[in-house]
């Protein structure tokens, strides 16, 4: 592999280039990236790998470059930049999808993590467990882990893990040995028409799979049934081993291996379940709430089996697992008020969320703020959203996160409406941060729990109202 290639990444800062570049770096890459947020959130784990940042995007950035690579997204919102203009030119364009599975993933065991939801949690678990099986994997993810200090892990064997994303056809790049589909939702409607697309992209991402080739699917996801019912044939003809797993819903499909699930008990600290396959029944903790993060570890249980990690350390792993950052991270826990930051930004995710925190807490006050990502996604999930965020006792709704869209002229959401339909004496739609945390400090009591929802500027509320809140309980001067 040559590695000594000079890379510069147009979109550094964003969750999933500023973990392939920190790992480019390491593998003996020249990197250099720019950004125009340069206090983006996955920022601390490039400055902490000596990587140049520039702010703004400039041609001069790339003279002497011999790979471009850009997040996706650029494509939408500079797509005439002189930067990407003068790479296509030069050749040297790429996302960094495509530098990745070109130059990183080169020569690996690749272990790719699909699906709507749950991909960051799971790929970092899989990381998790075979970093203490002893298998050092690399491993890329769009999140920060305490553990290893942001979204990646620099291992030296030949199994790499990564987050494989639908959008864009991104993960349509790589070529797993393993690949996990944890589900399947209609998502990303700037880029799909509808769910039956999604499910085309999901077919043509399992058509990817090479080597061993172990397809391992929730079976409790309507629309992955669907799509390995129309892949049968293939799947055996190219001699695919199809692993399930469920706990509500068990398809009749021919799985080389099948594992049945019973949920034991929730509390503030751990999810317990039972997990059974043929003769053998087995009791896992996973120091995660609600029944999705159970389906998300089971997805890694079974990947780790098939690589030989002893059940042992398995169970430990799950059981010491945390989450990851900005994945209902509670961040703060202020006089017995709760404040937790959530990357949810898809109503599934969204209502998901609020029954974990239901059944993990119950009785308490749920305040849901929620910062709507997309205009396209707003539109199409109105009704969702609304029905999702019922589930909160206080909803105030914020200014959407525009992010690729911002230059697309869409017609606004009215998130009024959205208010009035959650709830007229529940739900309010405030623009400005420094209005909500007003509100929020006069509403807020002990006991009460705040959950704050967005992937895009969200962050920052959430670690304004602490400060806020801090200063009101005499905390900090």
């Amino acid at each position: 592999m040559d590695n000594k290639k000079k890379v510069h990444f147009m979109g550094i800062c964003g969750s999933g280039a500023a973990p392939i570049a920190v790992i480019a770096k390491n593998m003996g890459f020249d990197v250099s990236g720019c950004d125009l947020n340069m206090s983006a959130y996955y920022n601390d784990a490039l400055v902490k790998n000596s990587i140049e940042i520039f702010k703004g995007h400039d041609l001069n950035h790339i003279e002497n470059v011999d790979i471009l690579a850009i997040s996706p997204a650029i494509l939408d919102i500079s797509p005439n930049h002189p930067e990407i203009v003068e790479a296509k030119k030069r050749g040297i364009l790429m996302t960094w999808q495509e530098f990745s599975a070109k130059y990183v993933q080169n020569e690996k065991y690749v272990i790719s993590i699909s699906g709507t939801h749950g991909k960051s949690t799971t790929t970092i678990l899989m990381g998790l467990v075979l970093e203490n099986g002893g298998l050092d994997p690399i491993v890329e993810a769009g999140t920060t882990f305490k553990n290893w200090g942001g979204g990646y892990r620099l291992g030296k064997s030949m199994y790499f893990v990564c987050e494989a994303d639908e959008f864009n056809n991104n993960f349509l790049n790589y070529n797993p040995s393993i690949a996990i589909i944890n589900n399947i939702k209609m998502d990303h409607p700037e880029f799909f028409k509808d769910i039956n697309e999604v499910k085309d992209s999901f077919k043509n991402f399992i058509k990817k799979l090479k080597g061993s080739k172990i397809l391992i699917v929730n079976e409790d996801s309507a629309a992955i049934g669907e799509i390995l019912y129309e892949l049968k044939n293939w799947l055996k003809t190219e001699g695919v081993k199809v692993i399930g797993y469920y706990i509500n819903n068990k398809l009749e499909f021919p799985f080389n291996t099948e594992y049945r699930v019973k949920l034991n008990s929730n509390t503030p600290e751990y999810s317990s379940f039972k997990v059974i396959s043929e003769d053998k029944e087995n009791n896992f903790k996973i120091g995660l709430i609600g029944q999705h993060n159970v389906q998300n570890s089971l997805g890694v249980l079974i990947a780790a089996l098939e690589l030989g990690v002893d059940i042992d350390i398995i169970k430990n792993s799950f059981e010491n697992f945390k989450g990851i950052g900005r994945r209902l991270e509670l961040i703060a826990n202020i006089d017995e008020i709760k404040v937790f930051d959530d990357f949810a930004h898809h109503p599934t995710a969204v209502a998901i969320t609020l029954d974990s925190i239901r059944l993990s807490y119950p009785g308490k006050k749920v305040f849901a703020i929620f910062e709507p990502r997309q205009l396209s996604r707003t539109k199409l999930f109105f009704h969702e959203f609304a029905t999702a965020l019922k589930k909160a006792d206080r909803v105030i709704i914020t200014r959407p996160f525009l992010g690729r869209e911002a230059n697309k002229n869409l017609e606004p959401v009215d998130l009024d409406m959205l208010s009035d339909e959650i709830g007229i004496n529940k739900a309010e739609y405030i623009e400005n941060f420094d209005k909500i945390c007003e509100k929020i400090l006069s509403e807020a009591k002990n006991g009460d729990i705040i959950i704050v929802f967005g992937a895009g500027e969200s962050y920052k509320l959430s670690r304004k109202i602490i400060e806020l809140l801090n200063q009101k309980h005499g905390l900090v001067k």
